[in-house]
């Protein structure tokens, strides 16, 4: 068959499957925030006469993903997730407009959770960063869209970062012959007393958070606050942490959140 035959056969055979392609919507700002808003959700707390904020949760999607903006921004949503520790600001926007009498309507406090995420400029930011990332991985453009700043590039020794992760993973003994209690990423840490640095510091939050997060982590961690007094207990949670496992767990949490932080760690 000579080669113009062949060439025009598969332009016919292929005219149809092309044109029975479903056509995807632009892609906009608006709709693309309005899909992570999908992702959000308020929650009515009988128990305590409330509503609660559900940030990136499961259990507010009703149904499956399926078309690709949905997909996209289900992906967007996983690489947010180590996130949620830094959103104090998008909880206390929203429970300071719902904590009124009497409560807000459903609709009223749905739309407060979807304000809440956009409110908070680290997450807003942070949620343009995921977004556009995850546009760019699947070689789509979004003509409205902001542009967010990429983090500065940051290179750290494991020497210089780990103070930071065993500051937020904190033994504490609130008062003479108390039982000691380990405070993971919390209010409760030793960050105040190293020298000031804002990315170690917000990465060492974000890598406690993972140990937090792991069963197998946080049951060991526990485990050591009743083995000893409050200094042998601080020694053998650094020690602890310090060790190939713990530090396998700190650089994979750090590599998640590197498109974030910007943060390396030269020797993981």
């Amino acid at each position: 068959m000579p080669r113009a035959t062949r060439l025009l056969l598969a332009a016919l055979l292929l005219s149809p499957a092309c044109a029975g392609r479903p056509h995807e919507p632009p892609l906009t700002e608006a709709a693309l925030r309005a899909e992570l808003d999908r992702h959000t959700c308020a929650r009515w707390e009988p128990e305590v006469k409330q509503w609660s904020l559900l940030l990136f949760d499961a259990s507010c999607e009703p149904a499956p993903a399926s078309g690709a903006v949905q997909v996209l921004a289900r992906t967007a949503v996983a690489r947010l997730r180590p996130l949620l520790l830094l959103t104090e600001s998008a909880h206390d926007h929203f429970y300071a407009r719902t904590a009124r009498s009497p409560p807000p309507s459903h609709e009223e406090a749905q739309h407060l959770a979807d304000t809440a995420v956009w409110a908070d400029h680290l997450l807003s930011g942070a949620s343009w960063q995921a977004l556009v990332r995850e546009l760019a991985v699947r070689g789509l453009t979004c003509g409205d869209c902001p542009r967010p700043r990429e983090p500065p590039p940051i290179t750290a020794r494991w020497a210089e970062f780990f103070p930071y992760l065993a500051a937020y993973v904190w033994p504490v003994q609130l008062s003479e012959g108390a039982p000691v209690e380990i405070f993971t990423c919390s209010e409760v840490h030793g960050a105040a007393a190293l020298p000031a640095n804002p990315a170690l510091a917000q990465a060492g939050k974000l890598a406690a958070f993972a140990f937090a997060e792991d069963e197998t982590a946080a049951r060991q961690i526990r485990a050591l606050a009743s083995q000893g007094s409050l200094a042998e207990v601080l020694k053998m949670v650094r020690s602890y942490l310090d060790s190939p496992e713990s530090r396998r767990l700190a650089c994979a949490a750090l590599a998640d959140v590197a498109w974030f932080t910007g943060l390396r760690i030269s020797d993981c």
